[in-house]
């Protein structure tokens, strides 16, 4: 038999069995034909149990380790709105030296056996009010009232460069009245407990030297920032500190600073009592040297002694203000002779 012959007969039937020919012939037949073939179709498969907890677990490392540095950059951008607040009360605080010739007062006080009535209430945070556009709760502020019978919207102005935005932001700037308890300080001064009005507290601390006033001595303050005597029948002070005063020089002499102030303390008078009260000198302001170190963070007690003390939350550094405005931070384990020497004026140190 002749082989070519043989191939050639069989061509069809090849044909007619290739994938190709079934193809074609499929195409040509309608859809569920006998014989007739379908491409397969692509089918979507979902994430198994493992796919997916691995896919978790991805995502909670990435998200674990940008945390901090999401944390980080909000603390540095509140650092700096804190930074900034205090620059604004020390350049309202130099305007009002400036136009009157010396230092705001602290709080004024009556004379040794001098009656308390008719003594200006207002602490020096409220005489600095209009350099920051709040001149309009300054003049509605009674100054033959007390504290407790200002109006309570004048009372409870909040003034947010007095505060810092790590700690508290206004809505939990102001205190309720309450009876606070007698307390007794690591140095053995008592604070009588009292009747306490509510009102806007305040972050920053004017200095009011290197120790808290003794026993019988309302009046004085080696800072910069102190408690006066009252002139009665008049509205002038003494001592008026003016910066010729200031032996150190205003570069090296505490303005003023951050409030230590615990964490269980926050808007708790007596710890953060009205920043307006002119009752107590801690109200609004703060010491610093040997017994008073500086505060380190929320939950330091400053030896005791947080009740008077300068400190902040934020890590590390507490920010402070100098007499000529500049604005500084201070290490948390600075010693507190050098703390001593930085609030008291007349040190001198040379």
């Amino acid at each position: 038999m002749n082989p070519g012959h043989d191939f050639l007969a069989r061509v069809p039937a090849l044909l007619r069995s290739s994938p190709a020919a079934g193809r074609a012939a499929g195409q040509a037949r309608p859809v569920g034909h006998e014989g007739s073939r379908r491409e397969p179709r692509a089918m979507w498969t979902a994430f198994t149990l493992v796919e997916l907890l691995v896919v978790m677990g991805i995502v909670g490392m990435l998200a674990a380790l940008l945390l901090p540095a999401v944390q980080r950059t909000r603390e540095a951008a509140r650092a700096a709105t804190c930074r900034n607040r205090l620059r604004s009360l020390a350049l309202a605080t130099l305007q009002f030296e400036h136009a009157i010739g010396c230092f705001p007062p602290a709080r004024l006080v009556p004379a040794v056996g001098a009656s308390p009535v008719g003594v200006p209430s207002a602490t020096w945070l409220v005489r600095v009010m209009p350099a920051l556009d709040h001149g309009a709760t300054a003049a509605a502020w009674d100054e033959a009232s007390s504290f407790a019978a200002q109006a309570d919207g004048v009372r409870s102005h909040v003034v947010a460069d007095y505060l810092c935005p790590t700690r508290r932001d206004p809505s939990h700037a102001v205190t309720a009245s309450v009876t606070s308890p007698d307390r007794l300080a690591a140095c053995g001064c008592l604070i009588p407990g009292r009747f306490i009005a509510g009102g806007a507290v305040a972050d920053f601390g004017g200095n009011h030297g290197h120790a808290p006033p003794g026993p019988g001595s309302d009046a004085g303050g080696s800072g910069l920032i102190v408690s006066a005597e009252h002139l009665q029948g008049t509205s002038r002070w003494r001592p008026r500190v003016m910066a010729k005063d200031v032996i150190d020089g205003l570069t090296h002499t505490l303005l003023a600073g951050e409030r230590h102030l615990r964490r269980d303390g926050l808007v708790q008078p007596p710890d953060d009592g009205p920043a307006y009260d002119a009752t107590d000198f801690f109200t609004s302001c703060r010491v610093g040297g040997p017994g008073v170190p500086l505060g380190d963070g929320p939950d330091d007690d400053a030896a005791g002694m947080g009740l008077f003390a300068f400190g902040s939350w934020h890590p590390g550094l507490c920010h402070v203000t100098f007499g000529d405005g500049h604005v500084a931070t201070l290490s948390p384990v600075i010693g507190t002779d050098l703390l001593a020497a930085l609030c008291n004026r007349a040190d001198d140190p040379q």
